[in-house]
């Protein structure tokens, strides 16, 4: 019985595509790639799944991607590649014959056209043993197929962006659970790609950490040495203590709503970083506002002015 690993994000696509290849009687192995630049998400119950995080490879492909970016900071078909490859590495692991993914052409005006899934294949070096069930007739004969593994008639031509076939087919099949498609990567999205890109211009090293940060609230770049980030309600407040070790200083107001400010830099930027918590405490409306921050394990208490928003701006990345 022929074995793949079927390359598994938890959307529709993918689990139609576990789905289908089970049914032919394929033995599947789900390898579910992760990495921080996705919203985090709950991943259905497979059996057997293997999980590997990537973020560390895709953070030196962003620095430089050979293919380049889609509308922000997005190196979709660097990524692909190195899936594939991810794959490929798991492939030999488990001694699979092949790949499976649930990728539809031209669902992506980019990535997914013909020629770009041709290209992804030819890079990872898996030409002809990557098999995509749900267009797979209208793509070019694999491996699987010459050797009889798969029946050619079986490949569905699903084609483009509508999800109503793949939906009709999730119903036959009855599918049910499933990640919906919103909230995909967060390189897509103009106000993370320039959180990242001012990490990236500032920072010569990176940890998958530093990019959990940046899904976090409201960031501010106040030189090239230091960097504050402000909570923006009570749970982003509690996330953020999580990062408390690695700043240099927690600021808040106390006795009133506010949110945790980090500052990553000098005492040189107390000030600046107080008069921010401050406007987005409860009492920005008043004149000067006491600011509690920690030094060590002593609290010292600073008074300014909360900012003035045409001020506070120019800090402001994404």
């Amino acid at each position: 019985m022929a074995k793949a690993v079927v390359l598994y994000s938890g959307g529709l696509d993918s689990t139609l595509a576990l789905e289908i290849v089970k049914d032919w009687g394929i033995t599947c192995y789900p390898l579910h790639l992760t990495h921080q630049f996705l919203p985090a998400k709950t991943l259905p119950k497979i059996p057997k799944l293997k999980i590997i995080d990537i973020t560390e490879e895709l953070i030196e492909i962003i620095r430089s991607p050979r293919y380049g970016f889609g509308e922000n900071l997005n190196p979709c078909v660097d990524c692909r590649i190195l899936m594939l490859q991810k794959a490929k590495e798991y492939m030999k692991e488990v001694k699979a014959d092949f790949i499976v993914t649930g990728e539809v052409l031209d669902q992506r005006p980019f990535s997914q056209r013909m020629e770009m899934l041709n290209l992804v294949v030819k890079k990872a070096d898996l030409e002809g043993l990557v098999v995509r069930p749900l267009s797979g007739g209208l793509l070019p004969e694999t491996i699987p197929e010459k050797k009889g593994w798969i029946k050619r008639e079986k490949l569905l031509k699903i084609k483009g962006r509508s999800r109503r076939e793949a939906l009709a087919l999730a119903q036959e099949m009855n599918i049910t659970e499933f990640q919906t498609p919103s909230g995909g990567c967060l390189l897509t999205d103009p106000g993370f790609s320039r959180r990242v890109a001012d990490l990236m211009r500032y920072e010569e090293k990176i940890k998958p950490e530093d990019i959990a940060l940046l899904k976090i609230g409201r960031h501010f770049r106040l030189s090239p040495e230091a960097k504050l980030v402000v909570g923006r309600e009570e749970e982003e407040n509690e996330k953020l203590e999580k990062f408390i070790s690695q700043a240099d200083y927690l600021l808040y107001v106390p006795d009133t709503g506010s949110p945790n400010g980090l500052l990553f830099g000098g005492k040189d930027f107390l000030k600046i970083s107080a008069q921010i918590v401050a406007r987005y405490s409860d009492k920005k409306s008043e004149p000067q506002v006491e600011v509690w921050y920690k030094e060590g394990r002593k609290t010292v208490k600073i008074k300014v002015a909360p900012i003035k928003d045409e001020d506070l701006n120019k800090y402001r990345i994404g």
